[in-house]
């Protein structure tokens, strides 16, 4: 029997950003953690947002945004931040 593949990355969490996990409802908490599972294989998942500074991201999850950085080098992933998503502006 073959042992389970690891993950490609891992994650850790900022203290900031464990201190916003405390302001979310259930739903949200469910959707940020599906988002931060698939972070482990793939850092650059489909609809994440390159930011500003080099390695820096953004992805949806549900009514929020996870803010995070890529060590390529380090194969980590620190979550920085968890944002609620603004409202979308008609256009």
């Amino acid at each position: 029997m073959e042992p389970p593949e690891r993950p490609a990355y891992h994650v850790e969490i900022s203290a900031k950003a464990s201190a916003d996990f405390g302001t979310l409802d259930p739903e949200a908490l469910e959707a940020i953690h599906q988002a931060l599972d698939a972070l482990e294989t793939d850092p650059r998942p489909p609809g994440a947002r390159r930011r500003t500074a080099p390695g820096h991201y953004s992805l949806g999850a549900d009514l929020h945004r996870v803010l995070y950085a890529v060590d390529e080098e380090a194969r980590l992933i620190t979550i920085e931040r968890i944002r609620p998503r603004p409202p979308q502006r008609n256009r």
